[in-house]
């Protein structure tokens, strides 16, 4: 892995684009430049310091800050807000681009959705080839979501993109849009779709408490008595860890082109049984199932995640299947991202994630 070129990574300070950032330093010997939200370099590089504070122990972070370069620059932005010596020297050495950023609001207007995650993946395909046509680079890893499916119904090959689907929402609508691009492109790029991503299996590790966790939370505080939702459909769940080894393989092994999914396919849980589950942990009888319009307190608490529980499709995922993508099932790993969940205050007393993997470490051994 030497002789290759470092990677270019967006998103290094969200929750994927961190996991994907450890797997980088930990198992390869690649450089790994980060474009990071800044008023200049400086304080691009504080940011990322703070970030690989969290992430690793004190003796790794020494031994792999040298590896780490962070520049200051903005998705929004033409050119990405790099300067032109800043753009000049990444495009002639850079050998691979990371997209993991992106914003994962359900309740963005539709162009400043689109600002971030169309406008902002073009910025970045823009670079790429320019670092392409330098003979520099050798391949693009792009995140998109599963859920770009929208509100289909049925099964959902990887292969598929828009078929007249609607959309739940404006996140789903610009990712599928930003898709288009990458494909477009006339580079060697690779998709990748998770679907509703949630913390380590191991741990339980995560940073943001969201989607899921939300109407999982207001179940704990019985804020929640009923789900409106069919008690018999899936909502499709996968751990970080699963995402980021694929994406780490898609970097790191053969060059791979397409769509692929990172999800729990046929495997997906039903509602009754994730109901039945956050029960148990929470020590409370299990949520309703009614129909629509039943419980409007109870579905505007759930709000804009509400409808993933009213789902009606399966994801495909022979592809992702075939290159080794299989998550762990929920119910092996549930009671990990919940104990964290109460540990964390869900997101109100965080612990870093290199602590809380040598404390699981010493419980096992």
């Amino acid at each position: 892995m030497s002789a290759q070129g470092p990677v270019l990574l967006t998103g290094a300070t969200g929750f994927l684009g961190m996991e994907l950032l450890v797997r980088l330093l930990e198992r390869g010997d690649r450089d790994v430049v980060t474009v990071v939200r800044a008023a200049d370099d400086r304080e691009a590089e504080g940011r990322m310091s703070g970030v690989l504070n969290t992430l690793l122990a004190p003796e790794d972070y020494r031994a792999v800050r040298g590896r780490v370069r962070a520049v200051a620059g903005d998705l929004e932005t033409r050119g990405l807000g790099l300067s032109p010596a800043t753009r000049g020297r990444l495009t002639s050495e850079i050998s691979a681009v990371a997209h993991c950023a992106a914003s994962v609001s359900f309740s963005l207007e539709l162009e400043e959705a689109r600002r971030i995650n169309v406008a902002g993946t073009h910025h970045v395909m823009s670079l790429a080839k320019e670092a392409y046509a330098s003979g520099a680079l050798e391949r693009v890893v792009h995140v998109s979501t599963a859920y770009v499916a929208g509100e289909r119904v049925g099964r959902v090959r990887e292969s598929q993109d828009y078929v007249g689907q609607s959309f739940r929402n404006t996140y789903e609508q610009t990712k599928l849009e930003a898709e288009s691009l990458v494909n477009d492109s006339d580079l060697p790029t690779a998709i990748l779709r998770p679907s509703i991503v949630v913390g380590d299996s191991r741990t339980g590790w995560t940073p943001t408490f969201n989607v899921i966790y939300w109407p999982l939370m207001a179940f704990a505080r019985n804020l929640l008595p009923t789900v409106t939702a069919d008690p018999d459909g899936h909502v499709d769940i996968v751990c970080v860890d699963t995402v980021a080894d694929a994406l780490y393989r898609l970097l790191d092994g053969p060059v791979q082109r397409g769509t692929i999914h990172a999800v729990a396919g046929d495997d997906a849980i039903k509602n009754i049984d994730l109901a039945t589950m956050a029960a148990d942990a929470f020590g409370r009888e299990p949520p309703r199932f009614v129909a629509s319009g039943v419980d409007p307190k109870s579905e505007e608490t759930a709000g804009v995640f509400g409808p993933y529980f009213r789902s009606q499709l399966l994801f495909d995922a022979r592809r992702g299947r075939a290159l080794g993508f299989r998550p762990p099932p929920l119910k092996s790993y549930f009671g990990a991202l919940m104990e964290y969940a109460d540990r964390a205050r869900w997101g109100k007393k965080p612990v870093s994630r290199w602590a809380l993997a040598a404390e699981t470490e010493r419980v096992a051994a």
